[in-house]
């Protein structure tokens, strides 16, 4: 297993001169506009949208623009260990934040093992974070609802652009299929760090591939079809002298959605949608006398509608009602095996969820008041058993003006499904499996926030939670599970806060800083602990910097800067000998120690200019540019503890030109 792991860490092309173990002690185009947006806008409660805008701005990683990165710079919101393109919400784990892409789940959001993420920066329209108070019309998460839409292709002029990065090459067309009434979207990218790997002559081979497409047309003046699709793969294989590792993992979504206006008081959105994800491993050992080999596969499959309506009953009062239905199935582990000319196939039982919804949102406003009221009916049956779930939801914010708000909410939620963490970190490997022993994960939440204009430029949000969690799965073991012997041990867990974002706006200058206090907790077995993801100081800082600012010519200079406590991790100071009598360390069933304090500092340097047919765009960035070396993992070593470095100093070039207005 040991082998296997460090194996899944030493891939990338970049990281090789960063494959260190560093001894340890215990212990983040238009030149016309006049004003710079903020990066980060509050909806409503604890909910945030991030300025996509920006995203060309950002540092990159290999040239590709990556909207997972700005959504870890959100206070509340962490991305727990380097690489990790997940997002940990007010003390939850990656499983307890549902991503919807254009109102599909996604069940993996990460390439390359988490240093990107697969939503293509020339796609996405919007993104938004739900932290407080989630609308009823969503649900089966405990934490945060993360929604990322994809924009519709240009309806009146085709356009076409082209990036090349530093291992990377992506391209993207779009326009009307009627002029006025329909268009198209084409989105593809591939990341090819095979070439540098085979220069250096090591035998770890790594790439990845995807495809965006969206199609939308009016079907009549009020009614609008679309269909939208993704697929994407990862790719890795190391070739050693007797034994040949691949490793793969990949989604693909479809959905098709009609939003329909029937007055000026109602509209409705239907949307029908198939999801999957598979994860495979292959492995192949021979000597001069025997061989074998085996495959594993895992596989999730989830057909899902939904149907909702937003009725407007009165000047101050409107409703959102509707329903929504997902029959999933979980294939957790195929197995095929041949040694010595015999085959061998085991395939462990498939688990199936069913589920249904019903929601209701009052949504009031009177003056300088609003309030939402809302409650959401569930039902979960996994094929054995069936679990209800009622989640009110509500809300109160009184609008001062000039930017001066507060508010006030308490939400519900409950969970029917657990993401296996393998190897006590996450990786795309892991895989999902329903509720067992008749126990959903439930959860309630209460947040007391506001937001202030201090100066003409500058804003204050502060936010303060406190949240409760009950039935969660917080150890496991993976393989008893899947040989039927149990493998669930349950606990709560508690998590209180404290957000603060300040915002800083010029005509040329942005710059959002945000830090995040946070205490978390987990109880099982009567013994409370931290929670591995307990970060208690976080701060993140972005600043963008028009340095040129002419029509036609923009120049842009941007800083980010990440600092937070180290994790927890589960390692013990008892030491016993190994094979060789050397001292070494077991692993402890909760985290008893520290990683040493994470920092990383990224810089870029964005140069357009506007064409007579279309924009040219270069950009200059340096991931982590101190060489900070910010542990991934850590393991005992020859009586000592080693760590291993993902991210070392890493830069990189990209190109962009794009064709059409």
């Amino acid at each position: 297993m040991r082998k296997s792991l460090l194996f899944v860490l030493l891939w990338l092309p970049t990281t090789l001169a960063a494959q260190q173990a560093d001894s340890l002690q215990l212990m983040i185009p238009e030149v016309t506009v006049t004003a710079r947006k903020p990066l980060m806008v509050y909806r409503r409660t604890g909910n945030i949208a991030v300025d996509v805008e920006q995203l060309k701005f950002a540092p990159l990683f290999a040239g590709e623009k990556d909207i997972f990165k700005f959504l870890q710079l959100l206070p509340g919101v962490s991305a727990g260990k380097e690489g990790m393109s997940g997002l940990l919400v007010r003390g939850g784990s990656n499983d307890q934040t549902q991503i919807l892409y254009d109102d599909v789940p996604i069940y993996n959001q990460s390439h390359a093992f988490g240093l990107l993420s697969v939503f293509s920066g020339e796609t996405v329209q919007s993104a938004e974070v739900s932290k407080g108070y989630i609308s009823p019309a969503y649900g089966s998460r405990l934490s945060a609802l993360t929604q990322i839409r994809t924009r519709e292709g240009d309806r009146e002029e085709h356009r076409q652009s082209l990036t090349v990065g530093t291992l990377s090459l992506a391209g993207t067309v779009d326009g009307p299929i009627v002029r006025g009434k329909g268009s198209y979207l084409l989105s593809a990218r591939y990341f090819f760090p095979e070439a540098v790997l085979a220069a250096l002559k090591n035998d770890i081979r790594y790439g990845f591939y995807d495809v965006t497409g969206k199609l939308s047309y009016d079907v009549h003046r009020n009614h609008t079809l679309s269909l939208g699709f993704y697929s994407g793969d990862d790719h890795l294989s190391n070739q050693e002298k007797d034994a040949f590792n691949r490793f793969g993992w990949g989604n693909t979504t479809a959905s098709l959605r009609l939003a329909s206006r029937w007055s000026d008081r109602l509209r409705s959105t239907a949307v029908v949608y198939y999801t999957y994800l598979q994860n495979r491993q292959e492995a192949e050992y021979h000597d001069s006398d025997t061989k074998s080999c085996g495959k594993t596969t895992f596989k999730t499959h989830e057909l899902g509608a939904r149907l909702s309506f937003e009725q407007q009953v009165t000047a101050g009062y409107s409703l959102d009602y509707g329903a929504t239905f997902s029959y999933q199935q979980f294939y957790p582990m195929l197995t095929k095996a041949v040694a010595d000319g015999v085959t061998t196939k085991r395939n462990y039982p498939a688990r199936e969820l069913l589920s249904a919804a019903v929601f209701l949102n009052n949504r009031f406003r009177r003056g300088a008041w609003s309030a939402d009221i809302g409650v959401r009916g569930a039902m979960y049956d996994n094929g054995a058993q069936t679990a209800f779930a009622v989640e009110p939801r509500a809300q109160l914010s009184y609008d001062f003006g000039c930017d001066n708000a507060l508010w006030l909410s308490g939400t519900m939620n409950s969970q029917a499904l657990v993401q296996f963490n393998r190897y006590y970190y996450s990786k795309p490997i892991d895989f999902w499996t329903p509720f067992r022993d008749g126990k959903l994960q439930h959860a309630w939440q209460l947040s007391l926030g506001g937001r202030t204009r201090l100066h003409e430029h500058l804003t204050l949000s502060v936010e303060t939670y406190y949240k409760r969690m009950r039935n969660l799965p917080l150890i496991y073991d993976s393989d008893d599970y899947l040989l039927g012997r149990g493998g669930f041990v349950y606990g709560t867990g508690r998590a209180f806060g404290v957000e603060t974002m300040l915002q800083w706006q010029t005509e040329r200058l942005s710059l959002t800083a945000s830090y995040t206090y946070t205490n978390l907790r987990r109880r099982s077995d009567g013994v409370t602990y931290p929670f591995e993801y307990d970060i208690p100081h976080d701060f993140n800082a972005f600043a963008s910097y028009d340095v040129v600012k002419q029509p036609g010519r923009r120049h842009t200079l941007s800083l980010n800067v990440a600092w937070r406590t180290g994790l927890p991790y589960r390692l013990t100071n008892e030491a016993y000998p190994d094979t060789d009598g050397n001292p070494t360390f077991g692993i402890t069933t909760y985290p008893s120690m520290r990683m040493r304090n994470y920092f990383r500092s990224d810089i870029s340097y964005c140069m357009e200019r506007q064409k007579r047919n279309g924009v040219r765009t270069w950009q200059f960035s340096i991931l982590n540019m101190t060489w900070h070396k910010n542990p991934v993992s850590i393991y005992p070593h020859k009586g000592t503890y080693r760590a291993t470095v993902l991210i070392p100093i890493m830069p990189s070039i990209s190109y962009t030109r794009t064709f059409g207005k």
